[in-house]
């Protein structure tokens, strides 16, 4: 069977047994997990003590399937030994069934500045069903992106006792049409962040130097990702009458209306991947098809100018077939 191992690392600004404590604790994993927020109608169940070895937790829902997750091995972390580690058994039994061994390690460790910071290594050995090799890249591919979705929001509730991601699948809508001016790119996934926040300021300048207002409904549109590379294509800008004209150094784009499945993101714009994530999966699970020949939208229902993180709402609309 094609066997794979997965492997991402995170900084949180805690110390070692706190980390430990939070994310060898079953109980915190629905807070925090990158699957089971795409799928609000999952049972999940506590078995047993979910922070000792035997106890675990399963879940069963019609978007992440089903399956259980169990502690076999745990090594809290001390004031005069700071590293701890967990070994847990994940059995999946929907859509297919497999099991995987996962591991975390914490260490005590320091950032750039010299902080003292824990590290946390998330692992997962496992395989696929024969027929499903040719499945291997991309199911690491994307393993690593939701291992580093969860990472995020296990610094974040480390961090600040809360994480600010709530997603709401709306189900198969109408995306309506847009004209829109504004700049594009193209950036890795971890600078994401970094790279539509200088678009977006070069678009507002030249917005603003041209004479328009910028008060406008603003969005970004997706035209393709690479998960090998995990680069993606975007343009971001500001919606606009048609026929306006278009500024120096500007670009203007026509979208069509199209039929999109709808979700909506509130909270901080680095936990986005979450609502895109759930998008995805909820129509593997409804089995229909996303159209790659329109782009993804991303509409930014408020602006982070004058609105909490916390409170941030993002539409977004995945193209069907």
């Amino acid at each position: 069977m094609p066997a794979f191992t997965v492997s991402r690392t995170a900084q949180i600004k805690s110390d070692p047994e706190t980390v430990f404590a939070i994310l060898s604790d079953f109980a915190t994993w629905k807070t925090w997990s990158p699957w089971l927020l795409t799928d609000k109608d999952a049972k999940v169940t506590l078995q047993g003590d979910p922070t000792a070895v035997g106890g675990g937790y399963s879940w069963d829902g019609p978007v992440v399937g089903a399956g259980e997750m169990e502690h076999q091995d745990l090594h809290r972390p001390t004031a005069a030994q700071s590293i701890g580690t967990m070994h847990a058994q994940l059995r999946f039994t929907r859509p297919w069934r497999s099991q995987s061994k996962i591991h975390f390690e914490v260490k005590k460790s320091r950032d750039e500045d010299g902080q003292e910071v824990t590290r946390v290594r998330w692992e997962m050995q496992g395989s696929l069903p024969f027929l499903m090799f040719w499945m291997k890249s991309m199911m690491v591919n994307v393993l690593s992106m939701d291992f580093d979705r969860g990472l995020r929001m296990l610094k974040e509730l480390i961090e600040t006792g809360d994480v600010a991601s709530q997603t709401v699948v709306n189900g198969i809508a109408q995306s309506p049409p847009y004209v829109i001016v504004g700049k594009s790119g193209r950036s890795t996934l971890a600078d994401i962040g970094s790279s539509m926040d200088d678009t977006f300021k070069q678009v507002h300048q030249s917005l603003e130097a041209s004479g328009v207002a910028t008060d406008g409904q603003w969005l970004s549109v997706y035209d393709d990702m690479d998960l090998k590379t995990k680069t993606l294509s975007y343009t971001s800008g500001m919606v606009v009458d048609e026929g306006t004209a278009t500024p120096p150094g500007l670009i203007a784009r026509s979208l069509p209306d199209f039929s999109a499945m709808h979700v909506t993101h509130t909270g901080r714009y680095e936990h986005l991947g979450n609502a895109w994530a759930a998008a995805y999966q909820n129509l593997r699970a409804c089995k229909r098809k996303v159209n790659k020949k329109l782009p993804g939208v991303e509409l930014y229902a408020n602006s982070p100018e004058n609105t909490p993180p916390e409170a941030l709402v993002t539409q977004l609309y995945v193209p069907l077939k």
